[in-house]
């Protein structure tokens, strides 16, 4: 698969500027100064552009899903917010391949390392086929191995990328879960060891945790830099540390953004964007 270490251009949905519009100045601003491409998507009805634009798996070959989670049949105003990622990929140029029979996905849930794909159980719920013809049904859209991770169901939108991380050569990284749930990192981190030469996790000794240091590992990355969302708060460089610690190659290529205006809309960085290799 092409992971984010190969993504070379970054893409927006147009309605982050006014959404939140300090963490866009940011982010701009950093991608600009690391000489990294970035675009806006047309004719997004959220935000979230990570959860409903097409999965790539090599240069020009874009995979597509039905983008239908459950937790937008919650209200009229969530529905409303729903993006067919497929037809405005194809509306800016790119083919997209759908699955032979529907799949329901949500892109949040969707972690790339290199072969292997990881995401959490919960698109099984999402999904009207029995648990193997579903796995399998992944495994081939995407060209590879899938791994799956168990959902703790208080994450209310069952997304990998709000616990784990490709961290490059066969390595991972996960949040800082301990803090809500030691018995789930535990499994979670015996069925990566399973797959994974090596499995980090972010620890921040400090006297009084930040609600939102979760969300360092919703990291917004490319081949030239690394953006790491910042908060204000103590976590911040200790996130940093640790991060460029096990990801050595992004030592001098690591960007802080403010992004407390984001991260108020109950995602961050790697939620708001689309990476791709173009």
């Amino acid at each position: 698969m092409i992971t984010d270490f190969q993504c070379n251009t970054v893409y927006f949905s147009a309605l982050l500027q006014g959404d939140a519009p300090v963490t866009y100045a940011n982010l701009i601003s950093a991608l600009d100064k690391h000489g990294v491409e970035h675009r806006l998507i047309p004719h997004t009805n959220d935000v979230w552009c990570r959860d409903y634009m097409p999965i790539q798996v090599a240069e020009g070959d874009f995979r597509g899903f039905t983008y239908d989670p459950d937790y937008l049949h919650e209200t009229e105003e969530y529905l409303a917010s729903r993006t067919d990622g497929s037809e405005v990929c194809r509306e800016m140029g790119f083919e997209v391949k759908m699955p032979s029979r529907s799949l329901v996905i949500d892109g949040g849930n969707v972690i790339r390392c290199d072969d292997k794909v990881i995401m959490v159980d919960k698109v099984f719920i999402e999904n009207p086929y029995p648990m193997a013809e579903t796995a399998k049904a992944i495994e081939e859209h995407f060209n590879a191995e899938l791994i799956v991770l168990p959902w703790n169901r208080p994450e209310y939108f069952g997304h990998a990328d709000g616990l784990v991380r490709y961290a490059g050569d066969g390595r991972v990284l996960l949040t800082n879960y301990d803090r809500y749930n030691m018995g789930f990192t535990r499994k979670v981190i015996q069925i990566l060891q399973e797959h994974f030469s090596d499995v980090y996790k972010l620890e921040y000794d400090v006297p009084k945790q930040h609600k939102h240091n979760w969300a360092y590992i919703n990291w917004l990355q490319t081949d030239k830099v690394l953006l790491i969302p910042s908060f204000g708060c103590p976590e911040d460089e200790l996130a940093v540390e640790q991060i460029t610690s096990y990801m050595p190659m992004y030592k001098d290529r690591v960007e802080m953004v403010p992004a407390n205006d984001l991260i108020q809309h109950e995602g961050c960085l790697n939620c708001a964007s689309w990476t791709v290799r173009v």
